[in-house]
């Protein structure tokens, strides 16, 4: 591991960030744990502290998310996330999403979709809207006026702090963000100008 990586690590660790969602809470009656024989059918998924994502992989079939990956940029290399949710991508869609086009300038800045049920997989992700300050990627999946939003602000300036949050064997369950607050206090000084400039004489 290179310095630069360790480095980086150590920041991670030493960052205080806001676990946001995921989204349907993990207290909510929507949000079923394991089945009735006490078997696990949902599980977590945390990437906090990866935040340049150089590509979304994400599938999706008429009614939920399936499947998310994530490829992201880390000490100058591309680093692939596992696949959460349906390991075989087989969605009726498959889209491969370049998050980064913009450039190591650019930052997400809202997360935000639709959740519900649909059919006997339960409740699940059902679309997903990504945008950065430079533009905005989706939505992706399916949407529905009996379903819920959620949104995901993450202020003005490069606040993400990473993904995390649910899938079963076969969709993507729920989803929430990692919120880094800001780190330093910028005091902006304003010069008022009057409200009459002197007319300098021709003469």
């Amino acid at each position: 591991m290179t310095k630069e990586a360790t480095h980086q690590e150590e920041e991670n660790a030493t960052t205080v960030m806001l676990k946001v969602g995921p989204f349907p809470s993990p207290n909510s009656r929507f949000y079923p744990r394991s089945s009735d024989d006490g078997k696990i059918i949902v599980a977590d998924w945390d990437e906090k502290g990866r935040t340049k994502i150089a590509q979304m992989f994400i599938s999706y079939d008429n009614n939920y998310i399936k499947s998310l990956s994530f490829q992201y940029i880390e000490d100058g290399q591309l680093i692939l996330s596992p696949i959460f949710g349906s390991q075989y991508l087989d969605g009726h869609t498959f889209d491969t999403v370049a998050l980064m086009e913009g450039g190591e300038s650019e930052y997400i800045t809202r997360v935000s979709g639709y959740h519900g049920y649909r059919d006997q997989r339960g409740r699940g992700l059902m679309s997903l809207t990504i945008e950065t300050n430079k533009a905005t990627y989706g939505p992706y999946g399916s949407g529905s006026v009996h379903v819920d939003k959620f949104s995901f602000s993450l202020g003005q300036g490069d606040q993400f702090g990473g993904f995390h949050g649910s899938s079963s064997s076969d969709i993507i369950t729920s989803i929430g963000v990692y919120l880094k607050p800001i780190q330093n206090t910028v005091i902006l000084t304003f010069v008022k100008r009057p409200d009459h400039l002197p007319i300098e004489s021709s003469d």
